[in-house]
């Protein structure tokens, strides 16, 4: 058979063998319709920026800020390029190469001629000088019949996408450590007035009691134990603004702040007393489409589908396309002499025998094919069940926070009234140091409360995928 009807046989066997390869991706998870615990009325919160819903302008900078300036999410940033620069080698390995080359010499010689002394010879030596340039081009383009190029693009491809999904999560992760790490400074600010306010109580109190011992109404025990208490309350205060600090600084790092020169600003909102609503509207299937984690497990399991083709490829001839053109040209001669050489070449590689190799490589891809689809089932189970504990908690607390304020509003009423009742005499200091600790105990419960139901919004918002957007 000629040779130009032998390669087109040759290519068309060659094509007829290429089969698509059927992986299957999909998660095995039956996704429920709705969420146990979500309330049913549907919202405008805008989950991507979330911590608006709170209206504190201070909070609302910090996160900013942080986005703009944190450490992690720079480094993020910088994986992320690093990802898709690697895409875009991979797609620029599926083109041709091209090379060009120039070397340029001198040569000078001064030789004796073997012919020398016979009639034959001009001259008794042979002297050559001559300048000589000299290139080459070259190419080289491998044809990808059987796709692993293509495979190898796509996997690097899906890498840079869960790579960027990574820095998403950074966001997400950033914006909730600021607004926690805040709640909880403007926690110990609270936690602060309410041991100022309960040690001018007992300041009180124990004034009134050395009065009473001095005038002999009363015994040193009662005298003892009101400054007890009062040493106490002080005690406990002493601790708060330390932790309030560590809170700041905390912030500080987020920011990218030096800690040591940082204050964290004052704000006019009462952000734990007015926490907005849980969002509704959320379902299942937005949760697959928002949250960071589940979409870079999903990214994962597209590269390492393409990895398993690209891995299959091998068992398939590869054919590659090589031309190679020389020249020569001699710029010293009398008549400019040159010469031209090029050569256009095929070569196909076949894989007769591999000593189990590539079907080796082809199981090991297989089987971290199989491992992301197992991540990804269990990111989504544990997700699902973040967003109803979550919700579930919420409701809890809002419960919760609620009958502790009506608490702490009978306990304190209940303290005043003892404390008038210890003056004229009906109460004794022991049931009046009680009653004002049970209220400060309560105002204490109501401050903590409110801490985790705001603590717990914050953890909804993430399980729901909120705190990030695209740019």
């Amino acid at each position: 058979m000629p040779p130009r009807p032998l390669l087109l046989a040759l290519t068309a066997a060659l094509l007829s063998a290429c089969q698509t390869t059927t992986i299957t991706t999909a998660s095995r998870v039956p996704l429920p319709t709705a969420y146990e615990s979500a309330p049913a009325r549907a919202d405008n919160t805008d989950i991507r920026r979330w911590w608006q819903a709170w209206h504190d302008p201070v909070l609302n900078q910090l996160i900013t800020e942080a986005l703009a300036n944190n450490p992690d999410l720079a480094i993020a940033r910088s994986r992320l390029k690093e990802a898709q620069a690697t895409t875009r080698l991979a797609d620029a390995d599926r083109g041709a190469t091209i090379g060009l080359g120039l070397n340029a010499g001198h040569l000078d010689a001064d030789l004796d001629n073997p012919l020398g002394g016979t009639p034959l010879a001009r001259s008794d030596k042979i002297n050559t000088h001559r300048t000589l340039l000299a290139s080459n081009l070259s190419a080289k383009w491998e044809a990808d019949l059987f796709g692993q190029k293509q495979s190898d693009a796509d996997a690097a491809r899906y890498a840079a996408l869960a790579s960027a999904e990574q820095t998403h999560i950074a966001q997400l992760q950033i914006a909730a450590a600021v607004a926690d790490a805040y709640l909880q400074a403007r926690a110990l600010e609270a936690r602060q007035r309410l041991a100022d306010e309960n040690i001018v109580t007992l300041e009180k109190l124990a004034h009134y009691v050395e009065a009473r011992y001095r005038a002999g109404h009363t015994t040193a025990f009662e005298k003892t134990e009101a400054q007890s208490h009062l040493s106490a309350a002080r005690a406990a205060r002493s601790t708060l603004a330390a932790e309030r600090a560590a809170q700041a600084r905390k912030i500080a790092v987020l920011l990218g702040k030096t800690p040591q020169d940082y204050q964290l600003p004052a704000s006019s909102a009462d952000i734990l007393a007015h926490p907005p609503a849980a969002p509704g509207g959320q379902t299942p299937q937005g949760l697959i489409e928002r949250r960071p984690d589940l979409r870079a497990r999903a990214a994962e399991i597209n590269a390492r589908a393409a990895k398993v083709a690209s891995a299959k490829a091998d068992l398939y001839p590869r054919l590659t396309l090589n031309f190679l053109g020389n020249g020569i040209l001699n710029i010293d001669s009398d008549n400019t002499q040159k010469s031209l050489i090029s050569l256009l070449g095929a070569s196909l590689q076949v894989p007769l025998f591999t000593n189990g190799r590539v079907q080796a490589n082809i199981d090991a891809a297989d089987a971290r094919l199989k491992t992301a689809l197992l991540q990804y089932d269990q990111t989504l189970l544990q997700a699902l069940a973040d967003v109803d504990n979550a919700y579930q908690a919420s409701d809890a607390l809002a419960t919760q926070t609620r009958l502790l304020a009506q608490a702490r509003d009978e306990a304190e009423k209940q303290a005043t009234d003892a404390e008038k009742l210890y003056r004229y005499g009906n109460k004794t200091l022991a049931d009046t140091l009680s009653a004002r600790l049970s209220a400060n105990q309560a105002a204490e419960n109501q401050l903590r409360s409110q801490l985790a139901q705001a603590q717990t919004l914050i953890a909804l918002y993430k399980a729901l995928g909120g705190g990030w957007a695209e740019k």
